[in-house]
Order: C-alpha cells, then structure tokens, then sequence
C-alpha cells in the first residue's frame, strides 16, 4: 500500500562558518552558525527512491562557504545571497529558508583601545536572522536574539494565582526574577536595518525588565517588555518571547539556627516554568507559537 506523501522539506543543519575582515592591521570577525531548509516537489525522492530533484545537503555547506568568500556586508544580505544562490541550483525549490544564528564578539580592551584583533564573547545573547525566501516573491525577514539572561533580585511578586489540593507553592510579593529570553519578531519595509535591531531591541526589552518594578508575574512583564519594543521601534510589527522562569528558591537554614533574611537561595535548574506570548500592533496578525 503506497500513501501520498504530506508535506515535507529538508536541508542542512549546524553550518558553522567563520570570517575574518582584513582592513590592513585592523580585522573584523563574524561567528555564524546556519541552518538551511529546501520546500518543494521532492515526493519522488520519498515515495519512488528517485533522487533527480535532491540537491545535496553538502551542496548547501559549500554554498555557505563559497559565497562567504566575497565577504559578509550584512547577515541579512548573506543570507538573501545564499538563498538566491538554492533557488538557482535546485529548479524543484519552492521556497528556501534561511536561519542564521550570529554569536557576537567584541574586541578586547587594552590601553583604553580596542584591540585590532583579539576578542572575547559579546554580552547580550546570540542575534538570528530567519530569511523566508519564495520563488519569484519578495523574501520575508524576521530578527530575534537568544540567550539574553538577565535577573532582578527585587520587584518582582507572584500571588493570588489559582489555588487547588495539588498547590504547595506560597505566595511572594518579593522574589528574584531570572530568565533566559528567546525572543523573534517581524518587521515592515525593504530597508530595515537588522544589524542594528539585533542589538537594540534587546537593550529595549531587557531595560523594560529592569525598570518593571510593578511586576505580578513572568507574564506581566512579558506585555511589558513587548510593548516598550514596539513603542520604541516603529519598524517592529510584532514580538514574540519565550521567557522560562529560572527558579531561585529561598534556602530554609533553621536546621543551622540561623535565619535567613531573603539572602540565600538554592537555584533550581529543573523542572522550570516556561512563559511565551506575542505582543502585536493594532491589525496585525501574530504568528502562532511555535510547536
């Protein structure tokens, strides 16, 4: 018995590229890591064995690589460049997908300079690029950051939430609040600039965590944090976060007699709750959460 084949893609995960930008002594660094996906008419390959259609994943890793040789204006533009380059090297495409992941650097600081070509990790997270590009369409670009921790040691509560026989948690009006954001979001017009938004929406968001001393939860500060973006960044059409709640959960040390003044605190790595919501403009529809 043969099925007709669902919908399907594939492609090449975990394409980690390196460049340096050589400007005489001075030298520019970029640390990417891409993912590539290919939708299309590849129902031969599954249901018949016929790979005439199946261009390599290696194809794909070489393609990063080859056209990394010209240099790295923008992430975004690299992508759109890689992205062009599938369209034209499989006919059975539909639409190409491109997720970049950049891992920032910073220079390393010596006599008050930034040092020509010594680095060291960036603060802030990570910033990706996901470029949806369709045959013969106008590509779709959305920006995002990962790994943005941040934690406040005060002004945050959680109380009044639904109670039942399987509740054992008390309430607070004082705790730490830690979480590491994920955020994505989309944006409007041919010239937005992304390099820059990666870097200033989180300051946006993780400044709206700080000041939201006002906090009744992950969730009331999510909105918050979702709303100050879009306020402050016209470009933005929607945001989208996932926030887990990273635990830190006072430490009983009567067994020591001692007291413990909101001090000392154990930090629970697992199980942890995870918060995700999208703030949206007026007349925007929000993409769904991911599965």
């Amino acid at each position: 018995m043969t099925y007709p084949m669902g919908p399907n893609r594939y492609g090449k995960s975990g394409i980690r590229l390196a460049t340096v930008a050589r400007d005489g002594d001075r030298h520019t660094f970029r640390d990417l890591d891409i993912e590539v996906r290919l939708e299309g008419a590849f129902e031969a390959a599954h249901v018949d064995g016929d790979n005439a259609a199946v261009l390599p994943t290696d194809t794909m890793r070489g393609t990063c690589f080859a056209l990394a040789r010209d240099g790295i204006d923008t992430v975004a533009g690299f992508a759109r460049r890689v992205a062009d380059r599938l369209l034209v090297a499989s006919p059975a495409v539909r639409q190409v997908t491109i997720e970049v992941v950049a891992h920032p650097w910073e220079r390393i600081e010596v006599d008050g300079r930034g040092h020509d070509h010594a680095f060291r990790p960036a603060p802030g997270g990570d910033q990706v690029i996901v470029l949806t590009q369709p045959r013969d369409q106008a590509p779709e670009i959305q920006g995002g950051a990962r790994g943005v921790r941040v934690l406040k040691t005060t002004g945050s509560a959680f109380s009044d939430y639904l109670v039942d026989e399987h509740t054992t948690l008390p309430p607070t009006r004082d705790r730490i609040m830690a979480t590491t954001v994920e955020a994505r979001w989309g944006t409007t017009g041919p010239d937005v600039e992304h390099e820059r938004l990666a870097t200033a929406v989180p300051a946006s968001f993780a400044a709206t965590f700080a000041e939201h001393d006002q906090s009744e939860s992950v969730q009331h500060t999510l909105h918050a944090m979702g709303s100050a973006v879009l306020d402050a960044h016209p470009e933005l059409t929607w945001i989208r976060f996932r926030m887990p709640n990273e635990h830190h959960n006072l430490v009983d040390l009567s067994p020591y007699g001692l007291d413990n003044p909101n001090e000392v605190f154990v930090v629970a790595d697992r199980p942890f709750g995870v918060i995700e919501g999208v703030v949206a403009r007026d007349g925007v529809q929000p993409p769904e959460l991911p599965g």
